[in-house]
């Protein structure tokens, strides 16, 4: 190999011509100056390395060993000269990026959301209510790192009008009405009775709220001329769950004193058990149910007979989950499998639903502790 001619001088290496690359790792550095415009002992030291380097007098990993020590000794110096403003010191293009982030912005307004509630007056149970449902929201977001190609913001606040309006006014009522010899069976004493009378008049009822609003979204983005993502899709139906949720734990927290379903629990009490529990849940059953009415749309049309068909086996899986759910809610261990479960189905539709459209499952294997 061809080697350039390099000499030793009191002042550094002298070589006739370089040969070698930059290192990947060199390309575009910006060489830093002192404040008289100079440049630094350290880009001296380097710049002599890096031509030791390039004469081929010191192999790869010799230089890069040489480049961590003076990275060391160079922030030692600045320490000792300048304490921590050196180290805290950052440039304009920096200062800016941190600024617009989103992720700064995101999470400066969790830290201050409940002192804001509290600004405006929002009781506390209600305020933390709509807390862990934002919360719920941006961690199934960031978590699963959902494509929501084809979606906008507002298909998003559609779904929780939808939720709100119609749903919770007409849809849930109106479902009660019909499923009420149903319901009244949650308090038979006996275990099987009850837990029908949850899966009809409870999960049957309520899964069929936070699906609507999905399946109505879509349609009517679908017929803009807009296909949302099959992942946009399945966000959408976490996003009817957690507005659903919401909207439950304040009835609940206004309605429910000292007893429940014939127990005794101070109104803390229940607020709080659902405020742990009810938003991942809901969430968890609804995102299932909306992958399948987003396959539905990604291979056909809406039509009732193939919504049935495709959808339906799904609306009664998260409902025989929601309501062996409500059933066994006293009993901690059979409660937390049955979560569990339910969290399951809906890693394996988010899985699915990335595989379908061409992108990794990489989620799964990133470390978050």
């Amino acid at each position: 190999m061809t080697r350039a001619v390099c000499d030793a001088s009191s002042s550094g290496l002298r070589c006739a011509s370089s040969i070698r690359p930059p290192p990947p790792h060199e390309t575009g550095r910006l060489r830093p100056r002192n404040s008289g415009g100079e440049v630094s002992h350290f880009e001296e030291l380097r710049d002599a390395y890096r031509r030791l380097y390039d004469s081929g007098l010191i192999d790869d990993e010799e230089y890069e060993q040489q480049m961590a020590r003076l990275v060391v000794r160079e922030r030692v110096s600045a320490v000792e000269q300048g304490g921590i403003a050196a180290v805290l010191r950052v440039d304009r293009p920096t200062a800016r990026r941190i600024v617009s982030s989103q992720v700064f912005w995101v999470v400066l307004a969790l830290a201050l959301m409940p002192l804001l509630m509290a600004a405006v007056g929002l009781p506390r149970d209600q305020g933390l209510i709509v807390y862990f449902a934002l919360l719920w929201f941006l961690l199934f977001r960031h978590l699963f790192r959902l494509n929501l190609r084809g979606s906008l913001p507002g298909d998003f606040a559609l779904v929780a009008v939808l939720v709100v309006v119609p749903g919770m006014v007409a849809v849930l009522p109106g479902l009660m009405v019909v499923l009420a010899p149903m319901y009244r069976l949650i308090a038979a004493p006996q275990l099987l009775l009850s837990w029908a009378g949850f899966f009809t008049g409870v999960g049957i009822a309520e899964e069929l709220t936070k699906g609507l609003p999905v399946l109505v979204t879509v349609w009517i983005v679908r017929r803009s001329g807009r296909r949302p993502s099959l992942q946009a899709v399945l966000l959408l139906g976490v996003t009817s769950g957690l507005v659903f949720a919401g909207l439950e734990n304040i009835l609940y927290s206004e309605q429910y004193g000292a007893r429940l379903w014939g127990m005794a629990f101070t109104r803390q009490d229940v607020v709080l058990a659902r405020l742990l529990m009810t938003p991942f849940l809901h969430a968890v059953w609804s995102g299932s149910l909306a992958f399948a009415i987003g396959v539905v749309a990604a291979t056909g049309s809406l039509a009732p007979g193939r919504l049935l068909r495709v959808a339906g086996p799904v609306l009664v899986l998260v409902a025989a989950l929601h309501g062996t759910y409500n059933t066994v809610a006293f009993l901690p261990a059979l409660a937390v499998a049955v979560g569990g479960l339910s969290y399951l189905v809906l890693v394996v539709a988010v899985v699915v639903a990335k595989r379908w459209e061409g992108a990794s499952a990489a989620f799964l294997d990133e470390r978050v502790l």
